[in-house]
């Protein structure tokens, strides 16, 4: 099994439109989820539907086939 996001224990997916930050042709090109492995951050890049709020703090979103370097394999899981 790949080491990818979408099997890893600290990936939170998928997640919907409304639940993003980005534009909504991005949101449907891929599979999108939060990587909860760290607390949230600041946002440091202007956000068009930031809700409202003047400042935002946001999961570090990745989509299903992303890779990084804590990845730990979500227990049971089956790639598909």
């Amino acid at each position: 099994m790949k080491a990818r996001c979408k099997v890893c224990r600290y990936w939170q997916g998928p997640i919907t439109a409304n639940e993003r930050y980005c534009p909504p042709e991005d949101v449907l090109a891929h599979e999108w989820g939060f990587c909860r492995r760290y607390a949230p951050r600041p946002a440091v890049e202007a956000m068009e539907n930031a809700r409202g709020k003047s400042f935002v703090a946001v999961w570090p979103e990745t989509r299903a086939t992303d890779v990084c370097g804590d990845f730990k394999m979500l227990v049971l899981a089956k790639e598909g």
